[in-house]
């Protein structure tokens, strides 16, 4: 919870800390003659017969049904006014009358005339030294007057009266200063003046305060957790939540402090519940701060990181404008932050505890996965073609099989086919940046083809380019309003960016609903719909439906049935899918996650090695093909623990490699990345970047998490601003960005890329920050009341 120093300002008579009298006879019980006890006695059954009948005449009030009697009021105003206009007080004969006043300037500086209750209290000093000295500092302490208030403080540990009090407050005092001569100084006065209190209700807070600022930390607990007596609760719950906080144990210094929360503490509450990551209920705490605590400015800074940490981005950009605009000039900046890698990059048991089959199957990945085993298209020119059907302008090729019958009739094909055809061939091969110049250099040559829009637009997204793969299905789309196929994946894109069409979807949707008798394909494009609109129940027909085992038909089975805990359904689709496309890496990966879903992590690591062994892989797909299944099947090789022995063999494969090495230092870059070899990572990103070309928005955003990782933020913020103009839609690349920008104290620039990302868009795979210091807030002072006489 901070840098500086929480000072706490200790006064007598607090709430639940008893009278002066009280206090004083807890104090010094020896002094107490029989004198005393009689009248003690005395006023004790006087109290007791005044309370019979006030409780008789509340009865009677009761049954008369008449109004109560109204309270009485204090005229501050009129006794401000006096003040004001030089009004000596006449001098106080009886200690009652002395405390009277004290209390009538309590309610002044409650109440905000602080001037005047300083000028009561002034005047007061001059007729009762050895009552004022000690209410006069703490008066001066809360103007910060703390070189008076100190000397105060010193007139009252001379005088004898609140020896440790008056030492602690004088202690703050000098630490508000930065005096630590002076501090250390009153401190060795308090704790050498403790013993006298050992028989008050106030030793435990004093006993906690002493060593909270020694820095006794565990002491402060004992005092906190096993008190002499119920009094002072309130406060000791306070100072016992700072030391749970010291020793990083947010959840027992939660409770402390909610056992007597005040507005005053629901801006730390805020703070630890946003340690715990509990962020929902850290920003309640944190609204409730900023409209009922004194600390506005540290509500609102809180408030702004937790919005960044609850993926309310754009929240956190209008609070951050605000804050510039409520406070300028005066501490607007927030609390330091430091960009970092989410534990889950590096850190093998966080990413064990993220690994899961949802995390694939689940949007926004599904819809990655549904580009990863959705089918190119091809031109039917002639009606020579065996694959034409009746009434369809296109036919699909998603499996090598078929592809391979098709590819070795091109030569009989349309010359724009043969430009596809191309490309799926080194698409099927794993070589997608092949297969997009192709289809660029076809669409110079057929800038509206609606197929080539298509095949294009799916070779960006299997290369995790989901801003140009929107463009080209969407062109697609428009130039083909059947190929419902193009539309449903523009949406998909749009999810992925958080930049929503809806036009796009009410049109489909329109589609879809008046036809009436489907096709096959046709129910496929509803069932994939309604998949992506969240309405999975509608989806179920589909698997309650006879269909073809095409592989994105099995993966949509695969998809529904998880969605709906179908899983013995959605492993046998899986290995339906696996055993049509045995040589699919990807397929694989899917029935491992499926299948051995529910064993613990070192069962699930044990089955996955004995399964890779059995059946050897074919590993192009990582070192060629697409972003996410490089992805995925590096993160099994780490969680599994054998990503080690993978980062060798890339190295191996590496040097073996002359014509096309992008994707293999791109693994190998990535896997370092895991490893913690973020240097190296580095320099291979950079090498990309700069000897290969590869300026696309993922590759520049992935150097930067290696940048990030190395140390070099300044390296990190100019790859994430490439990487940003490269694709206005990367919202990781400005979510980091920001952070960065923050870490800098560029507010403005931050604000900027935040307010880009619609709230709950953006769900960072690789980067974090953590607050360096959020400042510690001292517990609200009580009122001064008279001290001990």
């Amino acid at each position: 919870m901070a840098a500086e120093e929480e000072v706490i300002i200790l006064e007598e008579g607090e709430e639940g800390g008893g009278t002066a009298e009280s206090f004083n006879e807890q104090e010094s019980p020896t002094s107490e003659t029989p004198g005393r006890k009689k009248r003690k006695l005395l006023f004790l059954l006087g109290g007791i017969g005044v309370l019979l009948l006030l409780m008789v005449a509340a009865l009677v009030l009761l049954l008369a049904k008449k109004e109560k009697p109204p309270i009485e009021k204090v005229d501050t105003a009129g006794i401000a006014k006096k003040i004001k206009s030089s009004e000596k007080v006449r001098p106080l004969a009886t200690p009652s009358q002395i405390e009277r006043m004290i209390k009538k300037a309590n309610l002044l500086y409650e109440r905000g005339n602080k001037k005047e209750a300083l000028s009561l209290f002034e005047q007061i000093a001059t007729y009762s030294a050895s009552i004022s000295y000690y209410n006069l500092g703490v008066a001066q302490m809360k103007q910060e007057r703390y070189d008076e208030a100190i000397e105060s403080f010193k007139r009252a540990i001379k005088n004898g009266e609140n020896r440790c009090i008056s030492a602690i407050n004088a202690a703050a005092c000098a630490l508000h200063l930065g005096d630590r001569k002076r501090f250390e100084y009153y401190l060795q006065i308090a704790e050498g003046n403790l013993a006298d209190s050992y028989n008050s209700s106030l030793y435990s807070y004093l006993y906690a305060l002493i060593n909270y600022y020694k820095g006794n930390y565990f002491e402060l607990l004992s005092a906190a957790t096993h008190p002499v007596s119920k009094s002072y609760d309130k406060e000791l719950n306070q100072i016992g939540a700072i030391g749970f906080t010291v020793f990083n144990r947010p959840l027992k210094a939660i409770d402390m402090l909610e056992r007597s929360a005040t507005p005053r503490d629901f801006l730390v509450l805020g703070q630890l519940y946003a340690q715990i990551g509990d962020y929902p209920v850290a920003v309640q705490y944190l609204q409730r701060a900023l409209h009922e605590s004194d600390y506005p400015l540290e509500s609102r800074k809180s408030l702004a990181l937790v919005e960044l940490k609850n993926m309310m981005p754009q929240r956190a950009s209008e609070i951050l404008q605000k804050m510039k605009s409520d406070f300028k000039g005066r501490g607007e900046k927030l609390y330091p932050i430091r960009t970092k890698l989410r534990p889950s990059v590096y850190d093998i048991q966080a990413a064990q505890r993220r690994y899961a089959i949802t995390e694939m199957i689940n949007p926004p990945n599904a819809y990655r996965l549904l580009f990863e085993f959705a089918p190119f298209k091809v031109f039917n020119a002639t009606q020579t073609i065996n694959y034409i059907k009746k009434g369809n302008a296109s036919i699909y090729v998603d499996e090598t099989p078929e592809a391979t019958k098709y590819l070795k009739r091109s030569s009989s094909i349309s010359r724009v086919n043969l430009k596809i055809s191309k490309a799926i061939g080194a698409a099927i091969d794993y070589r997608l940046r092949k297969a997009k110049a192709l289809l660029q250099d076809a669409l110079k040559h057929y800038p509206n083809h609606s197929i080539l829009h298509y095949n294009l637009g799916l070779t960006y997204a299997k290369l995790g380019n989901f801003s140009k793969a929107h463009k080209h299905f969407l062109r697609s789309y428009h130039l083909d309003a059947t190929n419902y196929l193009s539309a449903i994946f523009a949406l998909m894109c749009e999810k992925l960016t958080g930049k929503p069409i809806p036009q796009i979807e009410q049109f489909v949707n329109d589609d879809l609903s008046q036809i009436e008798k489907p096709t096959e394909t046709e129910r496929f494009y509803r069932t994939l719909f309604y998949f992506y609109r969240g309405d999975i129940s509608a989806a179920t027909k589909w698997v309650q439906s006879e269909h073809s085992n095409r592989p994105i038909y099995l993966l949509l089975d695969i998809l529904v049935s998880s969605s709906q805990g179908m899983w013995k359904r959605a492993q046998k689709s899986a290995k339906k899918l696996r055993d049509r496309l045995r040589d699919d890496l990807l397929s694989h990966l899917l029935y491992l996650q499926i299948r051995y879903r529910n064993e613990d992590i070192k069962q699930f690591s044990i089955k996955v090695q004995r399964y890779l062994k059995k059946h050897p892989l074919n590993l192009d797909a990582v070192y060629y093909g697409s972003a996410f299944t490089r992805e995925n099947y590096i993160a099994l090789r780490f969680v599994t623990g054998t990503l080690y022995r993978f980062n060798h063999r890339l190295e191996q494969k590496l040097l073996r490699e002359v014509e096309d090495p992008v994707g293999i230092v791109e693994a190998l870059a990535l896997s370092d990345i895991f490893l913690k070899q973020y240097e190296k990572a580095y320099v291979l990103f950079n090498q990309l970047v700069d000897k290969y070309n590869m300026q696309d928005s993922r590759t520049l955003f992935l150097a930067a998490v290696a940048s990030v990782g190395a140390g070099h933020p300044a390296n990190a913020s100019a790859l994430l601003e490439l990487s940003k103009l490269t694709d206005p839609n990367n919202l990781e690349s400005r979510y980091a960005l920001g952070l960065l920008y923050l870490e800098q104290g560029n507010t403005d620039a931050a604000i900027i890329q935040f307010s880009k990302i619609p709230d709950g868009a953006c769900k960072p795979d690789y980067f974090d920050f953590e607050i360096k210091d959020f400042g510690k807030i001292a517990p609200a002072p009580a009122s001064p009341s008279a001290p001990n006489r």
